[in-house]
């Protein structure tokens, strides 16, 4: 990572993958033959607008990644939110962003083309996400009826103007979805014609990312 480098791809990877039931994290786990977290790395590496890529992980794979990927480690934290922290204050020491992305570790199938995508939405806009309309019905436990229309779903890559980000985002929040933490009056724009990106979370998700990955 250089100083002058302004626009950063950051990859939350240090989630220690409690649901999935596997001794190694699902980030590292192999997919296709490759770690499902090398897929994510690619992907932002062929993004014509990306200057650095930088890898948010426990210290213990920081080595590997380094040397397979060439790409900056920092430290993971205890949550996710803390871990965006530790790659928001390694940015702002190494370098002059403009433009974040922060994408996810778990979601192989991510493309270089979203992510380009969404580095261009921040020239008009704040901050920018993907999304996609519900289509399942939707319960809730403290009245009997939901009309789907009023929700959406939120998920990774998502992108910011740098300072906005740096200056509104609390590690020690409940929310998982840093758009939220933004001022209500900033400028988002949510981008629902995207591919919805699924997160490796249980065994049999590496078996849908897997065919997904072969039919491209």
């Amino acid at each position: 990572m250089k100083r002058t480098d302004k626009n950063i791809i950051m990859i939350t990877a240090g989630g220690v993958g409690n649901r999935f039931g596997a001794n190694t994290p699902k980030q590292y786990l192999l997919l296709g033959g490759k770690p499902v977290i090398s897929y994510v790395i690619d992907a932002c590496k062929k993004s014509r607008y990306c200057d650095s890529v930088l890898v948010v992980a426990d210290p213990y794979y920081h080595e590997e990644i380094r040397t397979l990927y060439g790409v900056d480690v920092t430290q993971g934290g205890k949550e996710l939110n803390n871990s965006k922290r530790n790659g928001l204050e390694y940015i702002k020491k190494h370098c002059s962003c403009e433009k974040l992305i922060i994408a996810d570790a778990v979601r192989p199938t991510v493309t270089s083309d979203v992510l380009d995508k969404l580095f261009l939405l921040l020239d008009e806009y704040d901050a920018a996400a993907c999304a996609r309309h519900i289509t399942d019905s939707l319960g809730c436990y403290s009245r009997w009826t939901v009309d789907r229309a009023d929700y959406y779903t939120l998920n990774a890559p998502e992108a910011f103007r740098f300072n906005l980000i740096y200056d509104h985002f609390d590690p020690e929040s409940k929310l998982t979805e840093s758009l939220q933490q933004l001022p209500k009056e900033s400028r988002i724009y949510l981008d629902f014609d995207v591919p919805y990106f699924d997160k490796i979370t249980y065994p049999e998700d590496l078996v849908k990312a897997e065919a997904i990955i072969g039919r491209k």
